[in-house]
């Protein structure tokens, strides 16, 4: 028996793995995207009615509710769903242990909704989010994530999980030169891209930045690979590689990235919906260059830069998750 298509997903992509390459993806199959991600390098669908009746039935009170349908004026009905998406997006990256950003909008209503949603203590389920959305996460560590949704996870298989990862050689290059590189605006708020950038800037050569990168325990990322093993080693978990999906555009083969898509449609249950046709469509919108944190987009670009110092470094300190990882 062929699987239900997956109406509640999870994409556990690790920090400069690629994270545009699933959102490509995800967004071509349908789902609307939420959590960690930005929606405007992939256009999904909109959220629609129910999905936006259940976004209001997850954050407000039935009263509240009603009076949000009896009222006449549009714009504050689509304020309150936004609110409400809002309102989900911060409740759940707390509930999945995401590293706390900062807080783009000013609204008081959004704090007190998201303190309000915070304190149920039960009665909430990831599944009881809107349907046919993908949340986004670069980080999902078992110490910090919610016992809640861990359990309904464990019991329904809900929802699907996706771990996206590359090798940590190219990852850690990718996030030098995305701190180096990008303003202020484009460090997505996350405190530790501020930091870092700042500490890279004064460093005088690009060896040296790398060596931070290589040694500092704090540089952002650098143990993202061990908090993700249990991902990797889960049954239930369907793993991604940069590398397989990325296709010859970055370095990579069509077969290899063929063969990521069908096991992605596979695994969301969607094998019967979608045909050949609309599969060559996912592939070719794969290798997006318009994506917010685009650079080049290819595989091994660490061998131009890394010196047998800096590999003798990833030795010590990543071999073991290299070879766990499948790269040698």
């Amino acid at each position: 028996m062929a699987a239900m298509k997956a109406e509640h997903v999870l994409v556990v992509s690790l920090r400069k793995s690629g994270t545009h390459l699933l959102k490509e993806v995800l967004a071509g199959l349908g789902y609307v995207l939420l959590g960690a991600v930005s929606s405007a390098d992939a256009q999904p669908r909109p959220l629609g009615r129910q999905g936006a009746l259940r976004a209001l039935g997850a954050v407000y009170t039935p009263d509240e509710i009603s009076q949000i349908k009896r009222s006449s004026d549009r714009a504050a009905i689509d304020l309150a769903v936004s609110r409400a998406v809002i309102v989900l997006n911060r409740a759940w990256a707390d509930r999945l242990g995401m590293p706390r950003t900062a807080a783009t909008d000013v609204d008081p209503e959004i704090d007190r909704l998201t303190a309000r949603e915070l304190s149920r203590q039960s009665g909430y389920r990831f599944s009881d989010t809107p349907g046919g959305v993908c949340w986004f996460t670069h980080d999902l560590d078992l110490g910090r994530a919610d016992e809640n949704f861990l359990l309904e996870w464990a019991r329904t298989g809900t929802p699907r999980i996706i771990l996206n990862y590359r090798d940590p050689r190219d990852v850690l290059l990718s996030m030098v030169n995305f701190l180096v590189e990008a303003d202020t605006r484009r460090l997505g708020g996350f405190p530790d891209h501020l930091v870092y950038s700042d500490i890279l800037k004064s460093a005088r050569q690009p060896s040296d930045r790398i060596d931070i990168a290589l040694t500092d325990p704090g540089f952002p990322g650098s143990d993202s690979f061990e908090r993700a093993l249990w991902l990797l080693r889960h049954p239930r978990v369907c793993k991604v590689s940069f590398e397989a999906l990325i296709g010859p555009d970055g370095g990579g083969s069509a077969a290899a990235q063929s063969t990521e898509i069908n096991r992605i449609v596979d695994f969301l249950g969607m094998a019967d919906d979608i045909n050949t046709a609309s599969r060559h469509a996912l592939a070719s919108r794969i290798f997006n260059r318009t994506s917010h944190t685009f650079r080049t987009g290819q595989i091994g670009a660490w061998r131009e830069h890394f010196t047998p110092n800096h590999q003798a470094l990833v030795e010590h300190r990543y071999g073991y998750l290299l070879r766990l990882y499948g790269y040698q």
